[in-house]
């Protein structure tokens, strides 16, 4: 009799280890970007459940824009944002992100959620969340400023659960190759040559056994980086694009991403000191020019020209206005047809507690 209970514990058990394994499968079938963000981190599925909670549809879609960001997979960001609008500050940043990377910012600034500047840069503080912290300096490091990319690759370190993990080793590792730092960069991928899974990564890096296409990138990260700097805040996002600009004015990510800036703050002003049609081009430039050239009286061929403002354009700036005038300035009709356009952003959009 003990032995016939003892084998139905048996069974039991192994039961219980087939669900448990099952639930498992399960799990990492249905979020497979928390496994592999929890991998960039250097911790188990248990420490990351600890660290960050259940993940849900859009947790995971959020860390894959991260976890794609970090392979610098571009148009998997935009796909995966464009699966659904979050309406969330980190995903619009990776959206906004992916986007530049792309060469089309600009153009596709408006067709998403944008919580004014914050999603261009994500504000880092006392109050900011280890996630948040850990995704801040992937826009600093796209465009070329070295100091606040290891900055927020430090923090990143930091902050992790695990105070560790490849994902921050390597940000650091590449930011002092990128500044000619190669002592310090050796330190880290040291460390990575021992994690089996970095092995390969790290000794590609390593002096002396650099690839043609590696040494390609490495030149033009350097080729983005300021000739000199200035003391700054850390909030201070206009002036860093413009130290990036002043040393590489054909920089073109950091151009856009300035004058994005200067419009989703919608200082006018600002967009119009720096913005020259000669180096980039936008129907979302186009836009905000005919705010400020309607505004000053400037509506004049010779501007047109000079600013390329189109046909187009202007005809359904015209119409915008019309409806705007005729409604005592009621979004409601003009919603359908111009809710993407700068005009409508520009008028309507209100910063709320969070943005």
């Amino acid at each position: 009799m003990k032995r016939k209970g003892g084998r139905i514990i048996l069974v039991l058990l192994a039961a219980a280890a087939l669900t448990a394994g099952l639930s498992q499968c399960v799990f990492l079938a249905r979020y497979p970007y928390f496994r592999k963000l929890a991998a960039l981190n250097g911790i188990s599925l248990k420490e990351a459940r600890k660290a960050w909670g259940r993940p849900d549809k859009t947790s995971e879609l959020i860390m894959g824009m991260v976890v794609e960001a970090d392979r610098e997979n571009w148009p998997k960001v935009s796909a995966l944002a464009a699966e659904k609008d979050l309406k969330s500050e980190i995903g619009t940043y990776y959206y906004n992100l992916a986007n530049a990377m792309q060469d089309r910012l600009p153009d596709r600034l408006m067709d998403y959620y944008q919580p004014f500047e914050r999603g261009l840069f994500l504000p880092v503080g006392p109050s900011s969340t280890p996630f948040r912290i850990a995704c801040a300096g992937d826009v600093w490091f796209a465009l070329g400023y070295m100091p606040l990319a290891e900055r927020d690759a430090m923090l990143g370190l930091l902050f992790s659960p695990a105070h560790t993990g490849p994902r921050y080793l390597r940000r650091l590792a590449e930011c002092n190759l990128v500044s000619g730092d190669s002592e310090a960069a050796s330190k880290y991928l040291r460390i990575l040559l021992n994690d089996p899974s970095e092995r390969d990564w790290a000794r590609e890096r390593l002096p002396g056994n650099w690839r043609p296409d590696y040494q390609l990138r490495i030149a033009e990260k350097r080729n983005l980086a300021p000739r000199f700097d200035l003391v700054h805040g850390m909030d201070q996002a206009q002036l860093v694009l413009r130290i990036l600009l002043s040393s590489n004015a054909t920089n073109k990510t950091a151009l856009d991403y300035l004058l994005c800036y200067d419009l989703l703050t919608k200082d006018l002003d600002a967009f119009i000191a720096d913005y020259d049609p000669s180096l980039t081009a936008s129907h979302l430039y186009e836009e905000a020019m005919l705010i400020f050239l309607a505004a000053k009286g400037g509506m004049t061929q010779e501007n047109f020209v000079h600013y390329h403002i189109s046909e187009a354009t202007f005809n359904s700036f015209n119409r915008f206005v019309t409806i705007y005038k005729r409604d005592g300035g009621n979004a409601r009709n003009l919603t359908a047809e111009f809710g993407k356009s700068y005009w409508y952003y520009f008028y309507f959009a209100e910063r709320n507690e969070k943005n």
